[in-house]
């Protein structure tokens, strides 16, 4: 994990620097996730220990040449590594290399010129409206009230159910979920408050059925310790891990879904799908899944057969 603290106003004369400065200011100026800055970190030591099995002066302007930059990516191909990886970490030079002219320590942005491999779009998995419905469906707790849950449910299931309704009924991201604490919903307006990206906060709304979950999953839990206690935890106590959280999502999903991809990110797609399919404006689900542009949000929508067949009868003179 990168932890490294570096005075960026200091020049960086070799790789290594220039790195550890470049990581520094997207976690402290460009405010990125430790996992994003992680990630980051891998991709550029992956490159530094190429660098290192070369022969190439250790300075900037020698390591980061077209040359040099092609070679690298070359030798990822030759081990087989994934299109969609190779492309990370090419995103990731190139990212490195603009900050590094920027700062006035590289004199030339080669990386400019290093192309990524092509692509194929995504098909994003996601679950369909009855999935949903049967996924979300509470068969042991019986919820018949404001409160929600029977008695019989169990802590771990109560947990469980909360964290799956939270996602779909919210959009949120698995990073998003994780750092929720007691306090962060408001059962009156029936909304919670998240940090997203960026450190942005943003307004969420919940469904009633996850304000119950949530809410009788605290009052039941002997751990809990005002607004400030992580909103779900282990059974030590402590907040749970995003794999257990992904763990818990996969489990679930596989009740209702036969398909390879199981994950929270998943829902967070059928929760803008189910929205576009209903009819919400695609700036609102740009808003609700907290974006900072409306390209990507258009990534995540799609407009399913069904929902077209429906337009053209309604709409077309002779489609009734």
């Amino acid at each position: 994990m990168y932890s490294k603290s570096v005075n960026n106003s200091a020049p960086a004369t070799n790789l290594s620097s220039a790195i550890a400065s470049f990581l520094d200011y997207l976690l402290k100026e460009k405010r990125f996730s430790e996992h994003t800055v992680n990630a980051y970190s891998r991709d550029l030591s992956q490159f530094m220990t190429f660098v290192e099995n070369t022969s190439v002066p250790d300075s900037l302007d020698a390591v980061m040449e077209k040359r040099m930059l092609r070679s690298f990516t070359y030798s990822l191909s030759e081990n087989n590594l994934k299109p969609r990886s190779i492309a990370r970490k090419v995103a990731a030079l190139k990212s490195f290399s603009k900050y590094c002219v920027r700062r006035g320590i590289l004199a030339v942005n080669a990386a400019k010129l290093i192309s990524s491999p092509r692509l194929d779009k995504p098909l994003f998995a996601f679950l369909t409206e009855k999935q949903a419905e049967t996924l979300l469906s509470v068969d042991s707790g019986n919820v018949s009230d404001k409160a929600g849950i029977g008695v019989e449910t169990s802590l771990q299931h109560l947990r469980n159910m909360a964290i799956v309704e939270m996602f779909y009924g919210s959009g949120i991201r698995l990073s998003e979920l994780y750092s929720l604490n007691a306090g962060t919903i408001e059962p009156r307006s029936m909304t919670m408050r998240i940090l997203g990206k960026g450190k942005k906060e943003r307004i969420v709304p919940l469904t009633s059925q996850a304000i119950a979950l949530a809410t009788e999953y605290i009052r039941k839990r002997s751990d809990a310790s005002g607004p400030e206690a992580p909103l779900f935890t282990n059974g030590r106590g402590k907040r749970i891990s995003r794999r257990h959280i992904e763990r818990i999502v996969t489990s679930e999903l596989s009740r209702v879904s036969n398909r390879k991809k199981k994950s929270p990110h998943v829902l967070r797609h059928s929760f803008a799908t189910h929205l576009l399919d209903g009819g919400a404006d695609i700036r609102a689900i740009k808003e609700l899944l907290g974006h900072s542009s409306l390209s990507t949000t258009q990534v995540y929508t799609h407009v399913s057969t069904e929902r077209l067949v429906k337009i053209y009868r309604q709409a077309h003179p002779r489609g009734r």
